[in-house]
């Protein structure tokens, strides 16, 4: 019996039939005969009508059509058996099952976790429903033993120690029930003991199956029959399965169960149970609200805000304000979660409230809860949920007109706050930094920022006079102006606004001396740049910016090299005392170094007294250390440091178009100057590197320096222009291990976990500052990715502060050069692997079993992590790796015939690469593998050789399917 799609079809015309009798005379040219499964999975093939035929062949010959179906279900399942022709009735299930056990190629793949799985599900239950519906209508006796039969081959099957028999028959018996619930009437009392048969005999037994997917395949049926048919055989308490499911060990039926749930307590009927069982494991749901799963923590908040929705005791007041909290989290579906329980708990109370009203209430949480760094985040999770995050013109009301009760400073602090983040999300439709999330499409809105520039713009400059004294408003409010339509300054009408906006910002950036508010200002002062009508009142800005500069660095040289005593008998009112001159210098200092980051301030030429100024600072440390003079303040030189660099892009920038418009020009003085000026600014920067006692001061000087060797790239030697050719910069090995070895002294000097914790944050930003710095040069090939092993064989160790950044970089040399990145990864484990040598007196088995070994292997397996994703394109990699590795064993071959290499252990290291492998390289692996030889004498010690024993196995055996690995 075949179980052959022939067998069922007796419609034949009467050309078929010729056709077929033709091919009976001619069976050299027949085709080969389809399976039902084949038919089932043909997508020409109409399932309504291929369950037709089948009925209507059970219908004529009973015992073959079951038989049949029965052929189906093992062949769906992998097993190649094919159930003899003369088998009758009573079937005997179990023996059918033992024989067709011993017929699979391979036990470990089978059709439903391959990777046409999806379609496989889809197909084969879409032909058991379309199945129970064309059956619907045979005679009662027979649709029973057509149900009885099918039934319990299935149950039979997923009771099996056979995993792929368990796994399907499951899956299908799952569906059965799903759709016999839908045909047939509740009422229906032999159906109903059938049904709860099937359920003691598929979900009893399998809702607790070792295997993840049968796990997740019962408790996703489950949900179903009580989400879509809430009326079926089983009575609410059954609902417990689903709850109890929350503690399962898979990600993906944790997460199943509580979606389920979700939409189950949405039913008027179970909702009692539902609260019910919320209440008795609602310590594990408040649990999951805090899983490293994100999926899983956002699903969990979800249920216990609907739980509450119906029950507020479900949940204590403190325990809602810690889950509120979460708000702030960086994932944003949980952080919107976290703000739909928020609103829930208010909705009640603000209910016909004022927006005023409201709005404090609101501000009052902000004040209590919100850092300054998170008040995007809390934007964020209320946009679109919360109203009154978008009523813009309401707040500018309760900010310009006085309030009763009056606005704290505070609370009018936080509303600005919010009214900024709100324009600038609702506009750009941007998430802010650091916040992440699945699927998202960002449009900006013009209709949104039509509106808000409408709003904001004519009363931006009342707004900017009115907190004027408060630097953390103005930085908000000096931001509004970037998310304006550019073209609404342009209408004569609004003439009087730009000019009234320019006019504030002008008395802000000559009075203002914190950096954020300046800096701010400069930016907005960029984009006002490009409307024609501000040039002339920019510039003189500026250059009454560089003035004022000059003027206090001269009266401030003037003071230059006077004694403490001296000093100190100045009148500390006066003009010319040095503190009074020092804070003037400072104050034109911050101004120049935040509008040199936006406008080409060199026709001023500032270069030469900068770095002139900075020179002097490293050669006289010693002597202002002393107290024999007087320096210039720390913050002096920080700010020097600053317009050093934007002076050194600036004059890069002017120098390449320059010299792509005059390249045959006289341009080797401008090139000379230039090369002297960053050799001048690298002296000083690498000097505090190397000397310096302010460590903030030493990473800014880092950041620079690698920031300079991007912009003066030596690969702009590779370019046909001789000026620019002329003009870049390549680091010296030294240079660069200077910065690999202040990198590694500052990234090392706490344990991964205490990093994480908050007590360290500013450091851990640091640290991630300077390691992204000195990463860009690596991702872009300005320095060779193998001298990174120093830093990469920190991967696995420092994963959690640092990885995104260490992986991120290794991706970017990956696609540059796959050879040279394959050679990176052979040198970060020789890194550690040597050292491990050293330590364990070169005993590859002593190494072995040490811990440090252990996490060598770690790190093997997750720099193998970056080479999975496309094992095509990233072939060469993996195959310089490979033989780079049996190279360096190679190398080390000893004299003695018995003896193994020195450094056979490495093969180990190499085993966890073999999945990044294609298959069709394994073989010229191999090949070069036997170069090494494991002699076969009894004096051979083989714990010694068994590095390349488990090396060639995996090679020759290949690896598992990704697939089945979940499985």
């Amino acid at each position: 019996m075949s179980g052959s799609c022939s067998e069922i079809d007796s419609t034949a015309s009467p050309a078929e039939e010729q056709a077929s009798s033709q091919n009976d005379e001619n069976p050299e040219e027949q085709t080969p005969v389809k399976t039902l499964l084949q038919c089932v999975l043909s997508k020409n093939q109409k399932l309504d009508a291929l369950a037709s035929r089948w009925v209507k062949f059970y219908e004529e010959s009973p015992t073959a059509a079951l038989v049949t179906l029965m052929q189906f279900l093992l062949e769906a399942s992998g097993s190649q058996y094919q159930i003899p022709g003369d088998t009758t009735r009573p079937f005997s299930y179990g023996e059918i099952l033992q024989r067709s056990s011993l017929h699979f190629r391979n036990v470990t793949l089978y059709p439903i976790i391959m990777k046409t799985a999806e379609f496989f599900v889809h197909r084969v239950a879409g032909f058991f429903e379309a199945l129970l519906k064309a059956a619907n209508d045979l005679a009662t006796d027979s649709y029973n033993t057509f149900l009885a039969e099918i039934t319990g081959f299935l149950m039979a099957c997923a009771e099996s120690n056979v995993r792929p028999f368990r796994h399907t028959n499951t899956m299908i018996g799952l569906k059965i029930m799903t759709f016999l619930v839908q045909l047939k009437s509740v009422n229906d009392e032999e159906l109903k003991q059938l049904w709860m048969r099937m359920f003691q005999g598929l979900f009893m037994e399998c809702h607790r199956d070792v295997v993840d997917n049968i796990r997740l395949l019962c408790i996703s049926e489950l949900g179903v029959w009580f989400g879509n048919y809430p009326e079926c055989h089983l009575d609410a308490n059954s609902l417990r399965f689903l709850f109890e499911a929350l503690d399962d060990s898979s990600m993906e039926v944790k997460l199943c169960s509580l979606t389920k749930i979700l939409i189950i307590c949405r039913h008027e009927d179970l909702r009692p149970m539902c609260l019910t069982l919320g209440n008795e494991f609602r310590e594990l749901l408040l649990n999951l609200c805090g899983d490293k799963e994100d999926e899983i923590s956002e699903e969990s908040l979800r249920l216990l805000t609907e739980l509450h929705r119906s029950s507020n005791e479900i949940l204590s007041d403190d325990e809602c304000e810690v889950l509120e909290e979460l708000m702030f989290t960086a994932h944003r579906g949980l952080a919107q979660a976290a703000a739909e329980l928020f609103i829930q708990r208010r909705r009640e109370q603000m209910e016909g409230a004022s927006f005023p009203q409201k709005m404090r209430h609101l501000l009052q949480f902000f004040i209590e809860k919100c850092q300054q760094e998170h008040a995007a985040y809390l934007v964020d999770s209320l946009f679109n949920k919360c109203e009154i995050i978008c009523d813009w013109e309401s707040m500018i009301e309760m900010l310009m007109e006085d309030q009763s009760p009056v606005l704290t400073e505070d609370e009018s602090s936080a509303l600005i706050e919010i009214l900024c983040k709100g324009v600038a999300q609702g506009i750009t439709r941007e998430i802010p930094p650091g916040r992440y999330t699945k699927n998202l499409e960002i449009r900006p809105r013009l209709d949104v920022q039509d509106r808000a520039t409408k709003l904001l713009a004519p009363v931006l400059p009342q707004l900017l006079r009115k907190y004027a004294n408060r630097s953390e408003d103005l930085v908000n409010l000096l931001q509004i102006p970037r998310y304006f339509f550019s073209h609404y300054y342009s209408h004569p009408a609004n003439f009087g606004q730009l000019s009234e906006l320019m006019e504030q910002i002008d008395v802000l950036m000559f009075h203002q001396t914190n950096d954020r508010v300046l800096r701010t200002g400069a930016g907005t002062l960029r984009l006002l740049y490009e409307l024609q009508s501000t040039h002339l009142l920019i510039e003189t800005m500026l250059n009454s910016a560089v003035t004022n500069y000059k003027i206090a660095l001269r009266t401030w040289q003037e003071m230059y090299g006077v004694s403490p005593s001296s000093s100190s008998s100045s009148s500390s009112g006066s003009s010319k005392s040095p503190r009074s001159r020092s804070r003037r210098l400072l104050n034109t200092l911050r101004l120049i170094s935040a509008l040199y980051a936006y406008f080409d301030l060199s026709s001023w030429q500032l270069t030469e007294s900068v770095l002139s100024s900075l020179k002097r600072v490293t050669r006289e440390r010693d002597a202002a250390a002393a107290g024999g003079r007087d320096s210039l303040p720390a913050e002096a030189v920080s700010l020097y440091l600053a317009v050093g660099f934007f002076s050194l892009n600036w004059d890069l920038m002017t120098f390449k178009e320059e010299a792509l418009i005059n390249e045959a020009g006289n341009m080797e003085d401008s090139c000379a100057a230039l090369k002297k000026h960053l050799e001048d600014f690298l002296f000083v920067t690498f000097d505090q590197v190397v000397n310096g006692n302010d460590v903030s001061l030493s990473f800014r000087c880092f950041s620079y320096i690698c920031d300079l060797f991007m912009i003066y790239d030596h690969q702009m030697l590779d370019g046909t222009n001789a000026l620019l050719r002329s003009a870049a910069y390549e680091p010296s090995v030294n240079e660069v291990e200077i910065l690999e070895s202040f990198l590694l002294r500052h990234l090392l000097l706490l344990s991964p976990s205490d990093l994480m914790q908050d007590a360290h944050y500013d450091q851990l930003q640091n640290s991630r500052r300077i390691l992204v710095s000195y990463c860009k040069l690596v991702a872009f090939n300005v320095i060779p990715a193998m001298r990174a092993c120093k830093i990469f064989q920190y991967y696995e160790k420092y994963y959690l502060p640092y990885g995104d950044i260490m992986r991120s970089s290794m991706e970017q040399a990956l696609r540059i050069n796959p050879v040279h990145y394959g050679m990176t990864i052979f040198h970060t484990c020789l890194q550690l692997y040597q050292k491990i040598m050293n330590d364990n007196n070169d005993d590859g088995p002593r190494a072995f079993g040490s811990p440090e070994f252990s996490e060598l292997m770690n790190l093997a397996k997750r720099l193998g992590e970056t080479l999975i994703s496309n094992r095509i394109q990233n072939r060469e990699s993996v195959i310089t790796l490979h033989r780079a590795g049996i190279m360096y064993v190679l190398e080390s071959l000893p004299n003695e015939p018995t003896a193994a290499p020195k450094n056979l252990l490495f093969l180990s290291v190499l085993q966890a690469f073999v999945p990044q492998l294609l298959g069709q390289d394994k073989n010229g692996i191999l090949e070069l593998l036997q170069k090494i030889e494991q002699p076969d004498l009894p004096s051979c010690n083989r714990e010694e050789w068994q590095p390349l024993e488990g090396y060639r196995s995996v090679l020759e055996k290949g690896t598992q399917p990704l697939r089945e690995l979940n499985i």
